[in-house]
């Protein structure tokens, strides 16, 4: 499983939720308007496959937090194209 626009392999839980899904690489909406050019009224109604976790360090408090974002089947976002 890996990040369709990156090409960064997923590894931990994320891999693991990734591979439940059934999915091979994934794009975030982000992604898919920015570097795909993909316009976000195409995406609309577009259901998530996966919600992943990044781990970002918090400046005041040094402290690792949660942030979670969902993810896309490459695929189903290329054909909207």
């Amino acid at each position: 499983m890996k990040n369709y626009v990156t090409g960064k392999e997923y590894s931990g839980v994320n891999a693991t939720t990734l591979a439940m899904a059934g999915v091979d690489s994934v794009v975030t909406f982000k992604q898919a308007v920015k570097s795909l050019g993909i316009p976000g009224s195409k995406l609309k109604g577009l259901k998530a496959c996966a919600k992943l976790v990044m781990f970002k360090e918090d400046e005041e408090t040094g402290e690792k937090k949660p942030r979670f974002f969902s993810v896309f089947d490459a695929s189903e976002v290329l054909a909207r194209a």
